[in-house]
Order: structure tokens, then C-alpha cells, then sequence
């Protein structure tokens, strides 16, 4: 696994090791995306949106050639919905109601899901993350907040995850409007005026790497989802990764 740098280059920070002031200059806020940075659900989750989409517009709704990578989960289902015809109001109180069948239909579908698979090197980079004082660890993803706690608990992975510190779909529909929204949560939960560029994104399509510059936030690619290394290097990342499995690597790259 490589572990190229891109815009940050080699600014290594002097706080290794859990030395932090009380400030909270320390800290390090990692934000991980979900589908395709830390597992797969193997196409159950698209089936189960296809499924809920269908049923809440009343006629047959076909999701293929829309893709789902970077999106919010509202993003996708409005997005679909507008490509078959739907506006306006119908479309405005469709859109919940997809979500809330998509959440039923996908927690009925997760134990049967056996395509479903962790990303290579996600439990150990979780479990070293855990080990070290200055790390804060939490999620941005354009999942609604209960779907991604059904893809978690999947693979016990929940409990690796602060929720005050993570924003979710549910929250915003612009997944650009995320990080804001992120940097403002972890200053109220930690207490302390967390800057931006203690904020670290780590994703796997161009938005993961694109989104947190609003607000100065650093980004690490990841090579395991849809978005090709190239385009992903090409958009000048804080780092690359072909995958999490090397857990020294990826920790390098993620904390300063």
C-alpha cells in the first residue's frame, strides 16, 4: 500500500503521542465515510433504495446509471425521484417517505446481505485510532444517522465511532455543508476551538476530498470505492492510500 502525499506534504506535527495543550491544538477530529472507504454491503443497500423508492412514488422507480458514491442519501433518493418525473410537492414528501421504507426494507435485508464485506485493514486502523489520546474518531457520511448505524452494527463496528462528533445525511442534504456542520459539533463536544485543519476526512470519491476545504480540513483518499486512484490523486488529497491495510501507514497519513 503507497501513502502519497499531496497538498500537506510533510508537516509533521511536534503532538505525537497524546501531547496536547489545553486548547485543544492536539487533537486530531479522523471523520470517516462509510460505503466503499470502510466496507461494502455487497449491493443490498441499493437494492433495498430501488426497492423503497419504487414504493414511495407508486410505480416502478429504476436506479441504474445514477450513482450513489459521495451522495447524500436524501441527494440520491431526490435525484432518482426528479429523473422520473416527480416535482414539486410530490416530490418534496416523497423523498422522507423513500427514506423511511429504504431504512425498513435495508434492516430486514442486513442479515441476509452476504455480499457484505469490511475494507481491507478497517478493524485494525479502528482499534489503533481507539489507542491513541489525541485522536477523536467519528463519521461523515451521506448516510441518514440509523442507516449507517445498520451498516456498523453489521460487523460490530459501531463502538469505534463518537456520534456527537459525526454528521450524517440526515443532518444536511448538500454533503458540502457537512463540514461546517462537523468542525462546529466538535468544537461544542470537545470543549475546545478545534481549527479546521484538525478536522480529517478520510474517504473514497472525489467529495470525501473536495468537501472539507471549506473549511480547511485535511483529506485522505482511499482506493477502495468507485472513484478512480487517478481522478482521486489528480484532486491533490493530503494523502493516498490504495487501501487501510497497512495500519502504520495509514496512520502516518492520517494523524499529524
Amino acid at each position: 500500500m503507497s501513502a502519497d502525499r499531496g497538498r500537506a506534504g510533510g508537516s509533521r506535527g511536534a503532538m505525537r503521542g497524546g501531547r496536547r495543550s489545553g486548547d485543544g491544538s492536539g487533537i486530531t477530529v479522523v471523520l470517516f465515510d462509510v460505503d466503499g472507504t470502510l466496507l461494502t454491503t455487497g449491493g443490498a443497500a441499493r437494492l433495498a433504495f430501488a426497492r423503497a423508492l419504487s414504493e414511495a412514488a407508486g410505480r416502478p422507480i429504476d436506479p441504474e446509471g445514477h450513482s450513489f458514491s459521495g451522495k447524500t442519501d436524501p441527494q440520491i433518493a431526490r435525484d432518482i425521484l426528479t429523473a422520473h418525473g416527480l416535482s414539486g410537492a410530490e416530490l418534496a414528501a416523497c423523498i422522507p417517505e423513500a427514506i423511511r421504507l429504504y431504512l425498513r426494507c435495508f434492516a430486514e435485508a442486513v442479515p441476509r446481505s452476504a455480499g457484505a464485506r469490511l475494507m481491507p485493514g478497517v478493524r485494525e486502523l479502528l482499534q489503533a485510532l481507539a489507542a491513541r489520546p489525541e485522536a477523536r474518531t467519528g463519521l461523515l457520511t451521506g448516510n441518514v444517522e440509523p442507516g449507517a448505524r445498520l451498516k456498523l452494527d453489521r460487523f460490530g463496528l459501531t463502538g469505534f465511532f463518537d456520534f456527537a462528533l459525526s454528521c450524517f445525511g440526515s443532518d444536511d442534504i448538500d454533503r458540502y455543508r457537512l463540514p461546517a456542520l462537523a468542525l462546529e459539533r466538535a468544537r461544542r463536544t470537545l470543549g475546545a476551538p478545534i481549527a479546521g485543519r484538525q478536522i480529517v476526512l478520510v474517504g473514497d470519491s472525489e467529495h470525501d476530498v473536495l468537501c472539507g476545504r471549506s473549511i480547511g480540513a485535511r483529506a485522505v483518499a482511499v482506493g477502495t470505492g468507485w472513484t478512480s486512484a487517478a481522478t482521486l490523486r489528480s484532486l491533490r488529497p493530503d494523502a493516498f492510500l490504495e487501501d487501510l491495510s497497512d495500519t502504520p501507514r495509514a496512520i502516518d497519513a492520517i494523524l499529524p
